[in-house]
């Protein structure tokens, strides 16, 4: 009965890894960028960048000389703006707006690309009577768009670099 079960465990987990399953967030990195170094970003993105890089064996370095891609921060904006008001004039809804200008570096410091551009915006509905849980929830959007932000920079990175040993 144990082997039973052990060849079971066995056969799933070999299921799972054959068909490409990977844990949220992992990302194969070609060499260049497993090592990045990220230069005038806010602590949000930097942390974000770190962990995504940290979970696909990667990571942030200290100087640009240590790295096979620099990312230049040019702008970065985040920005809440009201989208209604209820009766008493209180907000009912949020817009979350993220600007992000970029440049991309090789290791030789020859620009990839032109500068890269990702725009995300997010609504939500402000309920006037749950305070706390609305800015817990605003922070956790803040998070998701920061996530995407480093999601959409290493894909187009990736792209450049392919371009660029070409």
């Amino acid at each position: 009965m144990i082997a039973i079960k052990k060849f079971i465990i066995l056969f799933t987990l070999l299921l799972v890894s054959a068909c490409g399953y990977h844990l949220r967030g992992g990302i194969d990195l070609p060499d260049d960028l497993k090592n990045i170094y990220i230069q005038g970003a806010s602590s949000q993105l930097t942390e974000s960048l770190k962990k995504s890089l940290r979970s696909s064996d990667g990571g942030l370095v200290e100087t640009p000389e240590e790295a096979g891609l620099v990312i230049q921060v040019i702008k970065e904006d985040m920005r809440r703006r009201v989208l209604s008001l209820s009766s008493t004039g209180r907000a009912n809804e949020y817009e979350l707006y993220y600007l992000l200008d970029f440049n991309l570096i090789d290791a030789e410091g020859n620009q990839l690309s032109e500068k890269q551009i990702i725009e995300l915006s997010r609504d939500y509905f402000n309920d006037q009577e749950d305070v706390l849980g609305k800015d817990n929830e605003e922070q956790l959007i803040r998070k998701e768009m920061y996530r995407k932000a480093v999601k959409s920079m290493i894909s187009r990175s990736r792209i450049a670099l392919e371009k660029g040993n070409q």
